[in-house]
């Protein structure tokens, strides 16, 4: 994995834009400390649709049900897993 300053990643932004594209994750440092990435879009980047049942819960009670969540997580994440969501 590449990691390119910051102070150099805007003079290669759109290189460094191909690169990631290309599958090749990049980080960017500000003073050797990692602040963000530039990583490849996934094939498919939409989380699923929730369902109409799954929608009306979401703005009647504002809070999704177990299965919502499911629904839209991607791979890795962490959200609700802490049991407040």
């Amino acid at each position: 994995m590449a990691m390119i300053p910051l102070s150099d990643a805007r003079a290669q932004f759109f290189d460094l834009v191909d690169r990631a594209a290309a599958g090749e994750p990049i980080t960017l440092t500000n003073r050797g400390v990692p602040r963000a990435m530039v990583v490849p879009v996934p094939s498919d980047p939409q989380p699923p649709l929730l369902s109409g049942e799954q929608a009306v819960d979401l703005l009647m009670n504002h809070q999704m049900d177990a299965g919502a969540w499911d629904d839209i997580r991607f791979e890795g994440d962490t959200i609700g897993e802490d049991g407040l969501g």
